[in-house]
């Protein structure tokens, strides 16, 4: 059993690796792409990315309720990895009103946040019983180690991010994801296990400690995703190009890698409040540090010194802290439910952020966002009481 196990977190890292590599190119280079090619502005392009956060939001949570209920994993694996493929290799290159793009998107969130969701209930369904935080955090690093490699792939490279060559490598990494996935193997998930209801979820997200966390998260989220999904576009603002995107990107996997061991360790050591705590200081320090940029390399610097205390430890955490406010048969929801929290979070950051910037300037935008950072700063360090 153990080896089966043990096979099953390969696959999975080869799935994190490859699947993350991606990301590279869907959420940094085709913004830049809709932002110079289709002259999308920047409330345009937050527009999209809100319209797909939301509805990849809605879904996660039946998603989750569904997973459970059928028992089964990989037909929603499945089925995202092939809609994905689709659409990046027929579709999206050949798109220019702006409508037809709000409903492509639609699709994309669905299928990504249904992806990167039950890839996390794989991950510890798989994991052992004991020291979840660093059998979790020992998989999970193989996403950034897949986002470095293709990043700094790109930075040796620029050409990668080129729209002709960039709209055949997505759906290529695509089919490799489907590939892993069709390889895995269902958990064997324990009999008599309980098949969750909608009345059982509802009282999951009434319980205090969950709604108090899915809170504190979802601030910290809207501040972190516009801060740093606008990075790329503030790097071009101040006069960089695609290979400075890269290295700004590169360096936060670099810290990522081995900050997610030491995050996991320290998760099941110390606790995950004190952590969470932690890094809800660092936020606004870090997301108003790139309000004072001048140069591409000001962003490079401040992306090196401060994602290892922030995302890394929120990706790290956040999933096993809600792991632990409930009972092992509803995981599968309670990752949908922070998946949804989190994608809802990042709806409105992308939509009012690309306004505001519209508004104010990317300048401005970054210090709007840090007031909203110090409010998820409060409630993280409310988490205790």
């Amino acid at each position: 059993m153990k080896r089966v196990r043990n096979n099953e977190l390969l696959l999975l890292k080869i799935f994190l690796f490859v699947y993350y590599a991606n990301w590279t190119f869907i959420f940094f280079f085709v913004p830049v792409y809709l932002r110079e090619v289709k002259n999308f502005s920047i409330g345009m392009i937050g527009t999209l990315g809100a319209i797909s956060a939301f509805l990849g939001a809605i879904s996660q949570i039946f998603v989750g309720y569904l997973s459970d209920r059928i028992k089964k994993r990989k037909p929603f694996l499945i089925l995202s990895a092939l809609g994905l493929l689709f659409l990046y290799l027929f579709i999206f290159p050949k798109l220019n009103s702006f409508i037809a793009f709000i409903l492509v998107y639609a699709f994309i969130g669905i299928f990504m946040n249904t992806l990167t969701t039950l890839s996390n209930v794989l991950t510890f369904d798989y994991s052992s019983s004991e020291g979840t935080g660093k059998s979790f955090a020992s998989v999970r690093v193989w996403a950034p180690i897949g986002f470095l490699t293709m990043m700094l792939t790109i930075g040796f490279y620029p050409k990668l991010a080129e729209p002709n060559i960039m709209f055949t490598l997505i759906p290529l990494i695509f089919l490799l994801n489907l590939i892993v996935i069709l390889l895995l193997k269902e958990p064997e998930l324990k009999t008599g296990i309980k098949t969750i209801e909608l009345r059982d979820l509802q009282r999951f997200i009434s319980q205090p400690k969950v709604r108090k966390f899915l809170l504190f998260y979802m601030f910290y989220l809207f501040a972190m995703s516009g801060a740093a999904g606008n990075v790329n576009l503030l790097i071009r603002y101040l006069g960089g190009s695609n290979s400075d995107i890269s290295w700004a990107l590169s360096v936060c996997s670099i810290t990522e890698i081995p900050t997610t061991f030491l995050w996991g360790y320290l998760a099941d050591k110390i606790g995950r409040l004190p952590l969470l705590m932690f890094t809800s200081i660092v936020l606004p320090i870090r997301v108003f540090l790139y309000s004072l940029t001048s140069k591409a390399l000001d962003v490079i610097l401040i992306q090196l010194f401060t994602h290892g205390l922030t995302f890394a430890i929120m990706i790290t955490v956040s999933a096993v802290y809600i792991n632990d406010l409930v009972s092992e048969e509803e995981r599968a929801s309670a990752q949908g439910t922070l998946s949804m929290a989190g994608a809802f979070s990042q709806t409105l950051s992308a939509l009012v952020s690309g306004n505001v910037a519209d508004m104010v300037g990317l300048k401005g935008m970054y210090v709007f966002l840090t007031f909203i950072a110090l409010i998820s700063t409060f409630l993280g360090l409310r988490l205790k009481k």
